[in-house]
C-alpha cells in the first residue's frame, strides 16, 4: 500500500529498505523484528489514523520520513492496520512466535489540553468479515505508558518530539495475559480466547486513551513511525 508524498518546506526525501533492523543489542538471541519505515513510499499493513487524510511526510520522523494526519477530528487519536490488509503485522502470531510490538507516536497539536492519556494496545480478529467491524472481537492493554502530548516540534523546527513504545505479547501462552481485557468475546465471539485470538490477529492499533472512556472531539495533528513486530520462532 501507498500513501501520497507531500513534502513540508525545505524537506528531502530518502531511500531506505521497507524493514529496517532495531538498533544493535535492542534484541534477545534468535529474534528478529521487522519495522517498518516508510522510507521507501510502502506502507506494509495500511498504517493509518483512519482519516485517509495521512501522508507522508521527509525529515521530521524518527528518523526520516513518518505518516503525518494535519487534519484528525476525534475523541482519541488511533494509529492502526488498515482493516482487511494482511501484511507481517497481521496472521498466526502464535505460529510465528510474536513476542513484541511497538510503535513511535507525535502529536505536534491538539485543539484544547488532553491531559494525561494511558495508551492502549488492542488487537482485534475481524471475524472473516474484514469490512463488517460491528462483529470483531479482541482483547486490549490500557498500559502504563502515556499517549504523546503536543510538542510540535524541537528548537531547530526540524522534527517532531516523538515517544517511542513497546509492549510483550505473549502470543504462545493459553491465557489472556495479566493486565489485559476482552472487547466483545462473550457477545461476538462466545468462547473466544487467547489462543484463537493470537492465532489470527487481523487488526493492531494503539489509541491514545483509555478504551474503556469517553473523551471529548477535537482536532489534532499526529504522527505515526516504525510500527514493528518482533518474532521468537
Amino acid at each position: 500500500m501507498h500513501l501520497p508524498r507531500r513534502i513540508l518546506p525545505g524537506a528531502l526525501l530518502s531511500v531506505a529498505l521497507l524493514f529496517a533492523p532495531r538498533p544493535a543489542g535492542a534484541e534477545q538471541a534468535g529474534e528478529q523484528t521487522f519495522v517498518q519505515s516508510f522510507e521507501n513510499g510502502t506502507n506494509e499493513g495500511g498504517w493509518t489514523f483512519g482519516t485517509g487524510n495521512e501522508f507522508l511526510v521527509a525529515d521530521i520522523g524518527n528518523p526520516g520520513v513518518c505518516v503525518f494526519d494535519a487534519s484528525l477530528i476525534s475523541y482519541a487519536p488511533r494509529a492502526s492496520t488498515s482493516f482487511g490488509v494482511s501484511s507481517v503485522f497481521t496472521g498466526d502470531w502464535a505460529a510465528r512466535g510474536v513476542v513484541r510490538i511497538g510503535i513511535d507516536l507525535a502529536t505536534a497539536w491538539a485543539e484544547a489540553n488532553m491531559g494525561e492519556r494511558p495508551l492502549t494496545v488492542i488487537l482485534l480478529n475481524d471475524n472473516n468479515t474484514p469490512y463488517d467491524l460491528e462483529d470483531d472481537w479482541g482483547a486490549y492493554l490500557v498500559s502504563t505508558q502515556l499517549a504523546p502530548r503536543p510538542g510540535a516540534v524541537t528548537a531547530d523546527a526540524s522534527a517532531l518530539n516523538w515517544s517511542s513504545y513497546e509492549f510483550e505479547i505473549p502470543a504462545r501462552d493459553h491465557q489472556l495475559p495479566p493486565g489485559w481485557g476482552w472487547i466483545a468475546r462473550n457477545t461476538i465471539r462466545p468462547g473466544g480466547s487467547w489462543t484463537r485470538l493470537m492465532g489470527d490477529v487481523s487488526h493492531v492499533a494503539f489509541m491514545y486513551g483509555d478504551i474503556r472512556k469517553l473523551y471529548l472531539i477535537f482536532g489534532y495533528q499526529v504522527a505515526l513511525d516504525n510500527p514493528r513486530i518482533t518474532v521468537r520462532p
